[in-house]
């Protein structure tokens, strides 16, 4: 096939949306070995039959051919990690990589949304692939969105909405439920920034004072009207008795352009910052690249939406006059 023909083709094929799949074996050396695939289907179901598809070029032929076995992973919609490190060609793909020996001697990672081990019974030649078809003997499923493939990059599944939108307010009753946006905005909010106000209270910081250092290490120098209008709407604006406070601690320093960081006041910001950078990451561990990125998106919408007359705290006093 014409290279323009092969890349149209390809093309054509990838508006089938596939699941992702990782598939493991062992080398003849008994190293394990796995690859990227999306060519997983099934075949019968009495007796279980799945087949899969390998390129014929790949560093991995030798070791599914000759093996007699291999693992299907089907990914979750969190592994798009996982789905990249395998789709190299080469390399110590298991480095870092939580897996243990499975029943037929194939390495089974930790995580995945679905699993076949199975035994190979046939090899077909496939034009530029070698099919290989294998007798399910164990199987597990989870209860996670499966990783999707479409039009050359990674999609994903979603939970089935309910038919009919439920009212979370009642006015009359003066009730709410679990699923009022702004509560669920908040609860979220007061959970994830613990952490961060127990480190606070490790270095007896006071809120006002964590945010003032905040606003300072973004920009300074600062006056006093300058704090306090970048944080009035917090309900944590600072006043000229805590700014003294602050200064006797040496936490800032105040010069004839305003106040500024002091060297101990930006150790405190960068020591709570690292707390809540490492809550941050435990958060996202258990969500997708595209979750993260959908989430951004909405909390970033509602901010756009609810702060108008709200100055932005990256800017400059007179950026924010001017957007005003």
């Amino acid at each position: 096939m014409a290279d323009k023909k092969a890349i149209e083709f390809r093309n054509a094929l990838g508006a089938f949306a596939t699941g992702v799949t990782v598939i493991t074996t062992l080398s003849d050396e008994g190293e394990p070995v796995g690859v990227t695939a999306s060519s997983f289907n099934s075949v019968s179901l009495d007796p279980p039959l799945v087949l899969w598809s390998l390129a014929k070029n790949s560093l991995s032929k030798v070791a599914f051919c000759n093996s007699g076995h291999f693992a299907i992973h089907v990914l979750s919609s969190k592994q798009e990690d996982i789905s990249n490190i395998f789709a190299k060609s080469g390399g110590d793909k298991f480095s870092g990589i939580a897996w243990k020996t499975g029943e037929n001697e194939s390495p089974i990672l930790d995580e995945y949304a679905a699993l076949f081990e199975c035994k190979t019974m046939h090899q077909y030649e496939g034009g530029d692939h070698i099919i290989l078809i294998g007798e399910v003997l164990n199987f597990d499923q989870r209860d996670e969105l499966p990783l999707l493939f479409h039009g050359g990059q990674y999609a994903e599944t979603r939970p089935k909405l309910n038919s009919e939108p439920v009212d979370a307010v009642d006015i009359d009753e003066g009730r709410f439920t679990e699923d009022f946006l702004l509560y669920l905005i908040s609860r979220a909010h007061f959970q994830s920034s613990r952490p961060t106000h127990l480190k606070l209270e490790e270095l007896n910081l006071s809120q006002r004072e964590y945010m003032t250092l905040a606003v300072l290490s973004m920009n300074a120098p600062a006056s006093e009207n300058e704090l306090a209008e970048r944080l009035d709407h917090t309900g944590f604006s600072p006043d000229a008795e805590l700014l003294d406070q602050m200064a006797l601690r040496m936490l800032i320093d105040m010069s004839d352009d305003g106040y500024e960081l002091t060297t101990k006041g930006r150790k405190y910001l960068m020591e709570t910052l690292a707390v809540a950078k490492a809550a941050e990451d435990d958060l996202l561990d258990h969500f997708s690249h595209r979750e993260v990125a959908d989430t951004k998106r909405v909390l970033k919408k509602i901010i756009e939406l609810t702060g108008a007359d709200i100055p932005d705290l990256w800017n400059s006093t007179e950026e924010n006059s001017e957007k005003n």
